[in-house]
């Protein structure tokens, strides 16, 4: 049983999303990364062109406004609330695997993002990010 909250895959590949899986989801492609065919809601977020976060960090609430990925997530959540969108399932957001850590890191922290969506990584990323991220909120992914 789950907690009301969608999962929320951060992934730096959907390689191994069958076409089934993918006829559930929404996957929202950060700049220039392609998603591939067979979504049930495609979304591209382009790459803002000054750091995501303000001057405070990651962590700061008054700098949550710059993580350009938050408020895609927040816009695709009242989409599908206001049926302007088919219904999925899960949602993936689709990074680089360098930016990986700090977009987990950003997300955690962003209290919105949290109430709704329950941040998983897959195993193949989980190795690389987990390790990067305040203890704080690693312990608070896949929860």
């Amino acid at each position: 049983m789950g907690d009301g909250r969608v999962p929320l895959w951060l992934c730096s590949s959907v390689s191994d999303w069958t076409a089934a899986r993918r006829g559930h989801a929404a996957i929202l492609a950060v700049g220039n990364l392609q998603a591939g065919p067979g979504w049930l809601v495609m979304r591209n977020i382009p790459l803002a062109s000054h750091n995501i976060w303000g001057a405070h960090g990651a962590n700061c609430a008054c700098c949550q406004v710059h993580d350009e990925a938050a408020q895609a997530l927040n816009l695709l959540f009242m989409d599908r609330v206001r049926r302007r969108c088919g219904d999925f399932t899960d949602v993936v957001l689709l990074e680089t695997p360098g930016r990986l850590p700090m977009r987990a890191a950003s997300l955690n922290a962003n209290k919105l993002v949290s109430a709704r969506f329950r941040l998983k990584l897959p195993f193949s990323d989980r190795d690389t990010t987990v390790s990067k991220i305040s203890r704080r909120h690693a312990m608070r992914i896949g929860s």
